[in-house]
C-alpha cells in the first residue's frame, strides 16, 4: 500500500509554491483556488457560497474561475475530487502480510477522515444532503470508486474473502471509520493518534477473525 508523506502525518498537503513556468503557475493557481473554495464551502455552506465570493477570496478573476469551472456545482465536484486524491491507495503485494497492509491502510484512512477539512466537508454533506439531491450520487461514486472497489479487489486477491467482496469491503470500511461516524452523528470526541492506532488494529483483527470463522463454517 502506498501513501503520501502528508497522509502518513495526517495533515493537509502543503500548498506548493508556483514554479516559474506559466503552465506551472496556472496549475498552482488552480490548486490554490480549490483549497480556498473548499474552505469557503465548509465555512459558509454550499447554498450560501457564491462564485463571486470564491473568486475574490482566491484572488482570481471571475473569467478565469468560470473558464476552469462552469458553475458552482462543477467547482464543488472538483473540491470533492481534490479531497479524494488524499485517500490512501490499497494495492496488492504478494510478499506483504495482509494484516499489516490493512492496518496501514486503515490508519492512513482514519487519519485522513479526522482532518479538519475532511470533517468539515462531511458535516456540510450531512447538513445539506436533503436539499441538494446531487450530493448522494457524488458521495456514492467517490466511496465506490476510490475506497470500496480497490479494497474489494485487495481482499479477493489476498484470499481474505470469497465472494461478496464489495459488501465485505464496505463492512471493513465502516468498522475503520466508526469513530468518525460517532463524531458526526452523536458528538463523540475524535480519536488522537494512539486511539486511532488501537481502534484500527482492533477493527482489522476483528474483521479478519470473522472471515476466518466464516471460511471454517463453509
Amino acid at each position: 500500500m502506498q501513501v503520501s508523506e502528508a497522509e502518513r502525518k495526517g495533515v493537509d498537503a502543503p500548498v506548493v509554491a508556483a514554479p516559474t513556468g506559466r503552465a506551472d503557475q496556472t496549475l498552482a493557481k488552480k490548486r490554490r483556488l480549490l483549497r480556498i473554495a473548499r474552505e469557503e464551502f465548509i465555512r459558509q455552506g454550499y447554498r450560501a457560497v457564491t462564485m463571486d465570493a470564491i473568486a475574490q477570496a482566491a484572488g482570481v478573476s471571475k473569467r478565469s474561475l468560470y473558464l476552469w469551472h462552469e458553475d458552482k456545482a462543477a467547482l464543488f465536484r472538483a473540491c470533492l475530487a481534490a479531497g479524494v486524491d488524499n485517500f490512501p491507495l490499497m494495492q496488492f503485494n504478494e510478499a506483504a502480510d495482509p494484516e499489516t497492509d490493512l492496518r496501514a491502510f486503515g490508519l492512513a484512512l482514519l487519519r485522513e477522515f479526522i482532518r479538519p477539512s475532511t470533517v468539515g466537508i462531511a458535516r456540510l454533506l450531512l447538513r445539506e444532503a436533503n436539499e441538494f439531491a446531487e450530493f448522494g450520487p457524488l458521495i456514492r461514486h467517490s466511496r465506490d470508486e476510490h475506497l470500496v472497489r480497490p479494497l474489494a479487489r485487495y481482499l479477493e486477491r489476498a484470499k481474505i474473502v470469497d465472494g461478496h467482496c464489495d459488501s465485505q469491503a464496505k463492512l471493513l470500511l465502516a468498522m475503520i471509520l466508526t469513530p468518525v461516524h460517532d463524531y458526526l452523528l452523536v458528538g463523540d470526541a475524535l480519536p488522537d493518534e494512539r486511539e486511532c492506532t488501537i481502534h484500527v488494529e482492533t477493527a482489522v483483527r476483528t474483521f479478519l477473525c470473522g472471515q476466518t470463522r466464516l471460511s471454517r463454517a463453509a
